[in-house]
């Protein structure tokens, strides 16, 4: 075999492995190439974006319920009618989910000034035994005095939990016999003036998005 065939088919190799590389290059990045994060949304899913606003459209209907709030006063779902309304489900023991969430509230209520007074803001507390109404009365004035904190009750609980696909799990301490941990659905709810369900908020839901959603809702 003479030195220039040799050399021919020494350059033949080198181009076609040259060339698989740079295909699977080309593929690898166009394959791996990382999405671009779709602005002032908190997630997206199913490769659309989305804001962090669960909405119901048509709104759903709730059922009333009558609970007693921090000044020992029953209190039903629709006296909050009139004016739309942000609820919450917590409780006083929540080390995080639960204090973030009223500060989100607190915030949201700054922003809004003067048309805060059309927006109702309410606590419902999952610990039905030990979140009475002096203990939720004491744990909202850290926040703002002006929210209505609601003490739970576990038949009402069953009787809305389809409403607000509303989970509770009380889970007890390791190595105690009286002390308990409790998960609970995180999210905040919009009922508006009618009394019906028309949004939730993701956990985590920028501020800002929820302000400008309320802003809507309140016509401005």
């Amino acid at each position: 075999m003479s030195n220039q065939n040799a050399l021919s088919r020494l350059s033949l190799v080198i181009a076609l492995v040259v060339g698989v590389a740079g295909l699977f290059l080309a593929l690898y990045t166009a394959f791996n190439r990382a999405a671009p994060a779709p602005t002032g949304s908190a997630a997206v899913i199913e490769g659309q974006p989305f804001d962090g606003i669960e909405r119901y459209d048509p709104p759903r209907p709730l059922q009333d319920f009558t609970l007693v709030n921090q000044n020992d006063q029953p209190t039903t779902l629709s006296s909050f009618r009139g004016k739309p309304t942000l609820l919450f489900f917590g409780f006083t023991n929540c080390p995080d989910v639960c204090p973030m969430t009223l500060l989100e509230f607190k915030k949201i209520k700054l922003a809004l000034g003067e048309q805060a007074a059309d927006l109702n803001f309410v606590f419902i507390s999952v610990d039905t035994r030990r979140d009475t109404p002096t203990v939720i009365a004491d744990y909202l004035r850290r926040f703002d005095e002006s929210f209505v904190g609601l003490a739970g009750d576990v038949a009402v609980f069953e009787q809305i939990k389809g409403d607000y696909e509303l989970n509770i799990i009380e889970t007890p301490k390791e190595g105690s016999e009286s002390d308990y941990v409790i998960d609970h659905t995180p999210n905040p709810f919009v009922i508006d003036a009618e009394g019906r369900l028309v949004a939730s908020y993701l956990y985590g839901t920028k501020t800002e998005i929820m302000l400008n959603d309320l802003r809507q809702r309140l016509g401005s």
